[in-house]
């Protein structure tokens, strides 16, 4: 099986739809059920408009599919499809192709590293084949048969004293059979000496306001790429004890699921943002880019030639850091012992932020505003849509120390403004 998406040679109903994802056999035949449900995502389905989550649905059904392809007698021939029924044996029902494939996931199948899959990985891929057969058969009638039991299981209902309390009601959910128990893994974060560390290294000047940038702010990697060189300005004249609030816009950059969204910047961020636009790097790559398409760049950040950042740019160059590189036959070693990556930078800026709000004082009370407080603050701030998403940061805290935790504000400012490299 082989990925690909549509270029703008792909015509429905006269109007091109480039980056549809798309699969095709070995031999570059169409898998046509497979593409069909694709589109029917792409035009049908409101919440599914984010590339990334059509790549998960496209990742999973060609490795789903791939591994039925690879099913085979003893002369050659393939013995599984997707669309076959479990049948009714002696001994009951015979387990379905999605659940021997599920076993197979847990059991055989190993990464390019040789590591297992996690199983909220075979998760993640069953779930999105899973919707994929409900289609089939409520939608598109092509089958008549579910591979899999759904049950309704009543979950939540723990008491929480504070604000918050409402988000912890019961509520029902659906649960599949086949779905792995999985241990709540915490969101990985930079403690405060691996972000001093980080932005003592030596890196290019746009890099090193993207970290920044992301640490104060905890926009994802791809808002940070598309981030609009009209937000920023020249902050002289304000209160530098108050932060900056820029409202986010998806008429301006790449925001997740469209949604606009505030955030908040300190005013020494805001001064090295403008800085950048002004002098060194920012000024150069500007010019690059001004050459080749005749008019200013939309976005603040571009790449060394000029040209916007790719999805992986970013990624990859932390990965050099971290992981070191080989370029023109010279080996150059890693220069940090801990891994970086973009959405680490997030998960830091939100337990922070989340203490920082929490512990904020209330004028009218004298008191702690609480973590109800915080968790909201903090939510509106990432874009979650619920506020179960964001509550995940309150096991973060208990990962730092307090004094660290109190420390980190202060701390990132006096980075921002080159007090801190040491």
């Amino acid at each position: 099986m082989h990925k690909f998406k549509t270029t703008e040679d792909f015509i429905y109903k006269g109007t091109a739809y480039p980056g549809i994802p798309a699969l095709v056999d070995d031999e570059e035949r169409p898998v046509s059920v497979v593409n069909s449900f694709m589109l029917h995502l792409y035009f049908s389905v409101g919440r599914v408009d984010s590339p990334k989550t059509l790549d998960n649905y496209i990742e999973a059904l060609s490795d789903y599919f791939s591994w039925l392809e690879a099913q085979t007698d003893a002369n050659g021939n393939q013995i599984l499809f997707w669309d076959q029924q479990p049948k009714k044996t002696s001994i009951g029902l015979e387990p379905s192709n999605l659940a021997l494939y599920q076993k197979w996931s847990q059991s055989v199948y190993k990464k390019p590293n040789g590591r297992p899959l996690s199983y909220s990985t075979i998760n993640q891929r069953t779930s999105c084949i899973r919707r994929f057969y409900k289609w089939a058969k409520d939608e598109a009638q092509l089958i008549n048969f579910s591979p899999v039991s759904i049950t309704l299981v009543a979950v939540g209902g723990k008491r929480h004293p504070d604000a918050l309390a409402h988000t912890h009601g019961q509520r029902l959910v659906e649960s599949s059979n086949l779905t792995l128990k999985t241990q709540v893994k915490l969101p990985k974060l930079l403690s405060l000496a691996e972000c001093k560390e980080l932005l003592s290294l030596t890196m290019s000047q746009t890099v090193r306001v993207m970290t920044r940038l992301m640490l104060a702010s905890g926009i994802r990697n791809e808002e940070c790429r598309t981030f609009p060189r009209e937000y920023v300005f020249d902050p002289t004249g304000l209160d530098k004890r108050k932060r900056i609030k820029i409202a986010l816009d998806p008429d301006d950059m790449k925001l997740k699921n469209n949604t606009p969204r505030t955030i908040y910047i300190s005013w020494q961020m805001m001064k090295e943002l403008y800085e950048y636009t002004q002098f060194g790097e920012g000024v150069e790559r500007e010019k690059r880019y001004k050459k080749k398409h005749g008019t200013a760049s939309p976005q603040l950040f571009l790449n060394e030639q000029g040209g916007f950042w790719s999805a992986k740019g970013l990624n990859n160059k932390y990965r050099k850091l971290w992981k070191g590189y080989t370029q023109h036959g010279r080996k150059y070693p890693p220069v940090i012992t801990f891994k970086v990556a973009p959405h680490m930078l997030r998960h830091t800026f939100a337990t922070m932020e989340l203490y920082h709000e929490s512990n904020a004082v209330d004028r009218k009370t004298g008191k702690a505003k609480g973590s109800g407080h915080g968790l909201m603050w903090v939510k509106e701030r990432l874009g979650h849509k619920s506020i179960q998403t964001t509550t995940i940061y309150t096991h973060c805290l208990s990962a730092l120390e307090t004094p660290e935790l109190n420390d980190y504000q202060t701390e990132l400012d006096a980075m921002l403004t080159g007090g801190a490299h040491g």
